[in-house]
């Protein structure tokens, strides 16, 4: 099997995946605004890996479990209809919410929301996971978020010398997110580490020609 990420033009998307197969990175924020790929780029990396390294386990975690399932599950179909991939490569576990691949990798769901009988996210601490993918990180708690990025790096990372990556894409935020990769960012002291990532409407060469002037006619700037 050989399969491509194609950008399709978009810069932002490339620099994201060259970040995710180097040496040093292990934690990237992409984002910036509506309309800049991240869905794609997400679901594109997180199944790239779970389809390349056979029994890894990954997971996409989301505030809520019903968004993912109503809003990243499609972007998922559509990655796998332009690799060609039909459903003898894989199947959905609708019940425990995890896809599991023809070569034994599995890619959880996780519905990170908030828990009065779990406020330290310590239902996140026994997971055993080899790299992970928070979709929409503006809306999380840092706290969520450190222990879903301590459940990484425990599962076959060893075995085919993976470092223990961390996607999070997101719109523009006021959380952990301004602070710890945005404004470091900007000051030019984000950490080797840590790479942030502002993607933009404009990158993504996909959108339909209309799409940025409906933006601008609904949404501040």
């Amino acid at each position: 099997m050989q399969l491509e990420f194609n950008a399709n033009g978009n810069e932002k998307q490339i620099e994201c995946f060259e970040y995710w197969l180097d040496d040093e990175t292990i934690d990237i924020v992409y984002g910036g605004s509506k309309g800049s790929g991240k869905s794609f780029l997400g679901c594109s990396l997180t199944f790239g890996d779970a389809l390349i390294y056979p029994g890894v386990h990954l997971f996409i975690a989301r505030k809520k479990l019903n968004d993912l399932r109503k809003f990243t599950i499609p972007s998922i179909y559509e990655v796998f209809n332009l690799w060609g991939l039909d459903q003898k490569y894989y199947k959905y576990n609708g019940q425990d919410n995890y896809f599991e691949l023809y070569n034994r990798s599995k890619v959880f769901l996780l519905d990170a929301k908030y828990l009065p009988s779990d406020p330290h996210y310590t239902r996140f601490g026994s997971m055993q996971m080899t790299r992970g993918w928070i979709e929409e990180a503006g809306e999380f708690e840092e706290e969520a978020k450190n222990n879903l990025q301590a459940s990484i790096g425990r599962w076959k990372n060893k075995e085919y010398n993976l470092n223990p990556k961390l996607l999070q894409t997101c719109n523009p935020a006021k959380n952990y997110l301004y602070r710890d990769y945005y404004k470091l960012h900007k000051e030019n002291n984000l950490p080797n580490h840590k790479k942030f990532i502002q993607a933009l409407p404009t990158d993504n060469k996909m959108l339909p020609s209309d799409y940025i002037t409906n933006l601008l006619k609904i949404l501040t700037p």
